[in-house]
């Protein structure tokens, strides 16, 4: 394991001194009101003197409210790996309008994940549907309660792992969605069922890849997508003038794997595993180091040119206590390895 360490920003002397991450958790402090003028910012990355002129002028008292990497209030666990693990105290998927579950995975009961993942799965698809009206977000494969093996998948084990399907929009110009998996070809056509009738939605599935590489309670490892479907979001995002640290770390979680199908006809999102459960929940290989600067990069954005109501809610996930309690993200695997 490596561990980065944070700097603790003072927003008021502008002085930094580095500031180490404990090897384990920091118990999570009681939500306290913060004086406006002993507010610091714990950080993952060095700010440039931009970003600590946005973050100067904090006006007004601010409430302590999370932690990078800390879903609140879960209380499962993730044990083991991917592959070779199980569930325990999981949580089950709550659809809404913008949220559904097909119906054969209903069926079989494998609705069920970290209350990390399945948070993160909520509320994208309700960011998603809130920036592009009448959007659901349909749901595949997660984990069967108390997880364990589920076929036909190789991993799904351990709450983690959740298949999601595109957005696609209908071609011939109707509202329509596709109601299950629709396979997409190298031109973002598909080619089974219905040839050439949807087209994958470039727009929209990269705001939902978004909302997960910059949520602040978790951190994504991998989303699995086909090489070509992957390249239309990466460019996507260049013309979109997302920010540099962000598309650094969509190129590095956007990965087609290797010991399975491409993946041309679902996203498959898997999280890291969450502080709290480690070391009994194992990452396997992988690199999340990113996650870091892609969330805090995100909300510093937000913050800068955001509704006031965006920018509140960037402070609060960016403040800390006054009492000088670090929040430490989730540990970092250094292993450069691909995933399994």
């Amino acid at each position: 394991m490596k561990y980065r360490a944070p700097l603790l920003l003072c927003l008021h002397l502008l002085a930094c001194r580095p500031t180490p991450v404990p090897p384990h958790a920091v118990p999570v402090p009681a939500p306290a009101v913060v004086p406006t003028a002993d507010v610091t910012l714990n950080i993952a990355l060095p700010l440039d003197d931009s970003q600590v002129d946005l973050l100067a002028a904090v006006d007004e008292p601010m409430a302590y409210v999370g932690r990078f990497g800390r879903a609140v209030g879960g209380h499962s666990h993730s044990m083991g790996t991917a592959q070779n693990g199980y569930l325990q105290g999981g949580q089950a998927v709550t659809e809404s309008a913008a949220l559904h579950i097909l119906p054969q995975t209903r069926s079989r009961g494998f609705y069920w994940g970290t209350v990390e993942l399945v948070q993160l799965l909520e509320r994208s698809a309700q960011a998603v549907a809130a920036d592009f009206p009448h959007s659901t977000l349909k749901l595949g494969n997660l984990s069967k309660e108390g997880g364990g093996d589920i076929a036909p998948s190789h991993s799904h084990n351990s709450g983690r792992d959740a298949d999601v399907l595109f957005f696609a929009f209908d071609r011939n110009g109707s509202d329509s969605a596709p109601a299950n998996f629709v396979h997409f070809d190298d031109n973002g056509l598909s080619d089974s069922p219905d040839p050439g009738r949807w087209e994958f939605d470039t727009a929209r599935n990269w705001a939902l890849v978004r909302r997960w590489l910059t949520d602040p309670d978790v951190v994504v490892q991998w989303v699995f997508v086909s090489v070509p479907l992957r390249n239309r979001l990466l460019d996507y995002a260049l013309r979109e003038r997302e920010t540099q640290s962000l598309r650094e770390r969509a190129m590095h979680v956007l990965v087609q794997p290797r010991d399975s199908s491409p993946h041309a006809d679902h996203f498959h999102i898997r999280i890291a595993c969450p502080a709290d459960d480690r070391p009994n929940c194992i990452d396997g290989f992988g690199q999340t180091a990113r996650a870091r600067e892609a969330q805090v990069d995100a909300l510093l954005q937000l913050y800068a040119h955001g509704s006031p109501e965006e920018q509140r809610y960037a402070r609060e996930l960016l403040t800390l206590p006054v009492d000088g309690s670090v929040a430490d993200l989730p540990p970092i695997e250094g292993d450069e390895g691909k995933p399994e």
